[in-house]
């Protein structure tokens, strides 16, 4: 029974009554404590303001008496005798001022922050070492430079007194005016050891050049530090020390620094001895210096002193303040808290009976709609918001109007969906139509380009043409890049095998800086039709990486392995590399390509990659990158055996035997026949490999290509030629027109052109030179010649034939 009176007492009702109840008498609490506190700073640092306005005055004497007896005693050092009154009258004041500002501090030492009570011990622990300085002086024993250590050191602690007085303030605006004034009062200090380096040569009579350069210095430091805080003082300050500067003393004051500063040390002769010396008379008078001095210096004190006050009058306003507002915010929370439990507790009176049909409402939405709109819009199909998203069921009142606001929310977070996959769609249609129409221009070109080259014969604009057909080349990766990118093939396509030999060419072949490229151990196996144009324009990517992220003077390395998983191709730099982070975000790209958004394209983005990435994934090629050994970047492309045709052994860049031509060049050649175009440039002809040079890179369209050289007819052993040489003779004929109405080239006909006393009828001197040469003979050197004339048309046939199949491949299948 009790059970069950417990479990209705805990109704909604009273849960939120509780639950507003509790934080809010926590509130209430925390906040009288904290009102405390602020009372008790509050009235405390008031405290502290009125005890600091009160040691301003005496403080601000206390140091000047202080400045006073370290110039008195050097001067005493010198004069111990003249100046001994003098330092009399200076010690007993410091006395005086220094214990009535040391009693007080002690007075303020428990209420002040503990900043503030270390520099007021450090006070009057140096003040309390004076007697043990004041007896070494008098016994002579104390040296110059430590009596000027002591005495500045305890102008040095009062001055960081009253900075660290100055800091504990809260507000930036009392900082500034405290610190000001203890800024005016380090200057005071610096012109009192000015003073203090002079009190020497006044009793001596000669200024020493040390003194002189520490008077120099000093000097400055106490003009800069003074024209400084000029800035920041108050009102009355500011025009007491512009009246200061102003006036006749500081005129004449300046005048004597002037003058002492710039005194020209002059060079002396004994006439007596004939000794070198210096004239270190002193330039100015004791009493002229004095007259100035000590009205500036205590102008200067006062106008300190009275900054200070104006900042202790700024802290005890914002501590009357700090008061006020303590009282003020502690009534007005103790007001919040009691209305927010009234409120909260009639509000609980409408809740209890809405509550549980909101959360299944909204359970409904968030668990099962929302997450389905969320994955159709994800797949950019059209959806209808509001079919989709219906509306929760609301009243005018609380619970209603959290339901209207998650219901807006809702709709506007789905709108706002539904527009950015049109919008994101929109983009790519238009990314991918610029595409379209770059690689259609580029197509047109290349082709242009083509019969340009084939019709072209002079060597030089042959090269040019070859130049621009390598950029034609680029650009057509690059547009094909952007299809990529927006999610289509590039459209080149092969049905038969290629040579992965040619294949690494053709992706040379469209990289930038392709002389740069090496070639070593290459597989000597196929790849796939259909994988061909990928895997030459992931390798291209790659090889335009290395080259474009390598010094120009260094090489990129190609070589391929056959490996039990496939075919590994890598490409290596001399570059700077990259950093690990670098490589682990690369190889994460590489290896999970994200999905491509053109509206997210920034300036860090690799799109190189990105494109190697959706070609590998599009054909399951695992590529990795890593350091390289000699501190450039790795590339590994593995081609997977489902993508390669196993051929023969390894090829080498090393000297090979004499190959048969290409069968890629004999299909692409029958293959443009049979679409009435022309073949290919630079492959009008079969031709053997180049003697030497089996897999040896030839040189690129871009650059040093060669003018196209026409084939020479095969001649067949023993066709059309007698057994035995003729002695008939022929006249040399014509050329015959060739396509093009160009001429062919002219056949040569053995001693056509000879002289008649030369004729194979005459005698000869040389029977056996002159014989005819055999069928087995001729046909070796048939065959040199063409192999000689193979190798020249090497160059500019390899570097276009890839390129070329895969256009003709490409127009054929369309």
């Amino acid at each position: 029974m009790q059970a069950a009176t417990k479990r209705r007492d805990r109704t909604i009702k009273s849960r939120l009554r509780r639950i507003v109840l509790a934080p809010t008498s926590v509130l209430i609490a925390l906040w009288l404590v904290v009102s405390c506190y602020l009372f008790y700073g509050a009235a405390l640092q008031y405290a502290v303001v009125k005890g600091n306005e009160e040691l301003l005055t005496p403080a601000a004497i206390a140091l000047t008496a202080v400045m006073d007896e370290r110039s008195a005693t050097i001067a005493y050092l010198e004069e111990p005798e003249r100046q001994r009154d003098e330092l009399d009258e200076a010690r007993a004041a410091s006395d005086r001022s220094m214990t009535e500002i040391l009693d007080k501090f002690e007075g303020l030492l428990p209420f002040s922050p503990e900043p503030v009570q270390d520099r007021i011990i450090d006070l009057r622990d140096r003040f309390g070492e004076i007697s043990e300085v004041r007896g070494l002086v008098n016994s002579g024993q104390a040296s110059r430079a430590d009596v000027l250590e002591y005495y500045n050191a305890l102008s040095l602690a009062g001055a960081d007194l009253f900075d660290e007085q100055s800091r504990a303030n809260p507000t930036k605006e009392v900082v500034g005016t405290g610190l000001s004034a203890t800024y005016v009062f380090r200057a005071v200090d610096l012109f009192a050891q000015a003073d203090a380096r002079l009190a020497r040569a006044f009793a001596s009579g000669e200024l020493s050049r040390a003194d002189q350069e520490e008077f120099t210095r000093l000097l400055g430091a106490y003009q800069g530090m003074l024209g400084a805080v000029g800035d920041y003082l108050g009102p009355e300050q500011t025009e007491r020390l512009t009246a200061l500067r102003d006036s006749e003393d500081y005129a004449e004051l300046q005048e004597l620094e002037d003058e002492i500063a710039g005194r020209r040390i002059a060079s002396t002769v004994d006439p007596l001895t004939g000794e070198a010396g210096e004239n270190l008379e002193m330039p100015v008078s004791e009493a002229e210096w004095r007259e100035v001095y000590v009205p500036v210096k205590d102008e200067l004190t006062e106008i300190g002193a009275t900054q200070a006050l104006y900042s202790g009058d700024l802290q005890a306003a914002l501590a009357n303040r700090a008061i006020l507002l303590a009282a003020a915010g502690s009534l007005g929370v103790a007001a919040i808290a009691v209305l927010a439990f009234v409120f909260s507790n009639r509000s609980a009176q409408r809740v209890v009976t809405r509550l549980h049909r909101l959360r299944d409402d909204t359970q409904e939405i968030a668990d099962r709609r929302l997450p389905a709109l969320v994955e159709r819009l994800r797949r950019s199909e059209t959806v209808d918001i509001a079919e989709e998203v219906p509306e929760l069921p609301h009243q005018p009142d609380e619970i209603g109007q959290v339901a209207r606001s998650f219901n807006a929310a809702q709709r506007t977070a789905v709108e706002v969906a539904v527009q950015q996959a049109e919008l994101r769609e929109g983009v790519n249609r238009v990314f991918l139509n610029i595409a379209h129409r770059s690689q259609t221009l580029v197509h047109r070109q290349l082709r242009l380009l083509d019969r340009m080259e084939r019709d072209q014969e002079d060597p030089e604009q042959l090269t040019e043409l070859f130049k621009l057909d390598h950029l034609a080349t680029r650009s057509r990766r690059n547009a094909e890049n952007l299809l990529i990118l927006g999610g289509e093939s590039p459209g080149r396509t092969w049905h038969r095998p290629m040579p992965l030999i040619d294949v690494l060419r053709g992706a040379i072949s469209e990289s930038g800086d392709y002389t740069r490229v090496k070639r070593q151990r290459i597989a000597r196996v196929s790849l796939n039709g259909p994988a061909v144009a990928d895997v030459i324009h992931l390798v291209a990517e790659l090889v335009d990486n290395a080259t474009t992220f390598s010094p120009p003077h260094t090489h990129v390395h190609l070589r391929s392995e056959q490996v039990p998983n496939g075919v590994t191709v890598e490409i290596e730099d001399r570059g700077l590399g990259m950093q690990e982070e670098e490589f682990k975000a690369a190889n994460e790209l590489l290896a999970n390509p994200p999905e491509f958004d053109v509206m997210r394209i920034n300036e860090k983005m690799r799109l190189g990659l990105f494109v190697v990435s959706r070609l590998a994934q599009r054909h399951d090629i695992k590529v990795r990158l890593r350091g390289s050994p000699y501190g450039g970047v790795q590339a590994i492309v593995l081609l997977p055996s489902s993508l390669i045709v196993t051929d023969q052994t390894p090829l080498d860049d090393g000297p090979a035997q004499d190959a048969p031509d290409a069968p890629q060049e004999e299909a692409a050649r029958e293959e443009a026949a049979a679409d009435g175009g022309s073949a290919p440039a630079g492959a009008e002809e079969p031709a053997p490999a180049a003697p030497g040079g089996g897999d040896v890179l030839a040189a690129a369209p871009a650059g040093g290509a060669q003018p196209p050289v026409r084939r020479l007819p095969r001649r067949v052993p023993g066709e059309g030629r007698p057994e035995q040489p003729t002695q008939e003779r022929q006249e040399p004929s014509e050329p015959a027109e060739g396509a093009g109405g160009r001429p062919k080239l002219p056949k040569r006909t053995p001693q056509a052109n000879l002289a008649p006393q030369l004729h194979g009828d005459s005698p000869s001197l040389f029977p056996d030179a002159a014989a005819a040469p055999s069928p087995a003979e001729e046909q070796d050197r048939s065959q040199r010649l063409r192999q000689s004339m193979s190798a020249f048309q090497q160059g500019t046939r390899r570097g276009r034939l890839e390129g070329r199949q895969r256009q003709n491949d490409t127009e054929k299948d369309a």
